[in-house]
């Protein structure tokens, strides 16, 4: 109680702090096949959202948004994604994503989308608590060169077997994703699968290079290592994402710290392209701070 509390009252103060975010000017919208897929909580983060796309936009410079609103969107909030987002945004709702054999929630909808999409576009999978403070080359040129990519936390490609000896095999078990690494070793296809431990926070999907049904054998093999109760749980997905990134054609692994997850002790002198995950988002109000600032430096300038 005193939790979920606490965390209404930091978004409430976080979407006043970027209030400016709605007085910006509208994208130009320059189409192309990328599309830029984001689920969000309704309407909780929209305002985040829409910082994120809009700062994305204007280092990419093309493409169309897709947004999976996790529950109905209220009119005039699409009135207003549509004002600033322009006919390029679509809207698909979770609940009419279909997961097939996989698990319902856990974002798994979400990796599931982008896969489907990526049969015939390139994909970026961004997190609404993500903003590109700087010049981008590296996204840029992998999504002009079709190759996938990802925030990590080592950015070396690791076979099944490095994979879990890296997790620590005796060591304690923290998350749900150190679980499901040390299970690699156990895993039917540990010779053939490569793994990049990172977020699915920020990620690319080239288009053609991972079908869906590979995230349905990969949860079935999973599922049967865990057992339903464990993997059908908060994380899973974003092991499964790393998978399919690993295992796409010559896949990128974003160099650090230039790209990062935001920690309490972070450098943001270095960091281009931040990823401000909710165990430390609104940290000393860090994150409002500089998405202020971003705000009148870069989008009302």
């Amino acid at each position: 109680m005193l939790y979920r509390l606490r965390q209404s009252l930091n978004y409430l103060s976080f979407n006043r702090a970027i209030a400016a975010i709605h007085t910006t000017p509208p994208l130009a919208i320059r189409d192309s096949d990328l599309r830029i897929v984001s689920m969000v909580a309704v309407e909780r983060d929209l305002p985040m959202y829409l910082l994120a796309a809009k700062g994305l936009y204007r280092r990419i410079g093309h493409g169309r948004f897709v947004v999976i609103p996790d529950r109905p969107l209220p009119a005039a909030w699409r009135d207003r994604l549509r004002h600033h987002l322009g006919d390029a945004v679509t809207f698909l709702p979770l609940a009419d994503i279909p997961v097939g054999s996989c698990q319902r929630g856990g974002t798994w909808e979400r990796l599931l989308a982008c896969l489907d999409l990526s049969a015939a576009h390139y994909v970026v999978q961004m997190d609404a608590d993500t903003l590109a403070l700087g010049e981008i080359p590296e996204v840029v040129a992998a999504i002009a060169e079709n190759r996938a990519f990802t925030l990590v936390d080592y950015e070396a490609v690791m076979s099944f077997e490095e994979a879990a000896d890296r997790s620590g095999r005796d060591g304690p078990i923290r998350h749900v994703q150190d679980e499901a690494e040390r299970a690699f070793a156990r895993h039917p296809r540990r010779a053939a699968l490569k793994y990049m431990r990172g977020s699915s926070g920020f990620a690319g999907f080239a288009r053609g290079g991972i079908p869906r049904a590979e995230a349905e054998r990969f949860h079935a093999e999973m599922e049967a290592l865990l057992g339903p109760d464990r993997w059908r749980c908060w994380g899973t997905e974003q092991v499964a994402s790393n998978v399919m990134i690993a295992n796409s054609p010559d896949p990128l692994a974003l160099p650090y710290p230039a790209y990062a997850s935001i920690g309490p002790d972070a450098d943001l002198a270095s960091v281009r392209f931040a990823h401000f995950f909710g165990t430390h988002r609104f940290d000393g109000g860090r994150f409002a701070r500089i998405a202020r600032r971003f705000i009148e430096t870069e989008l009302l300038a």
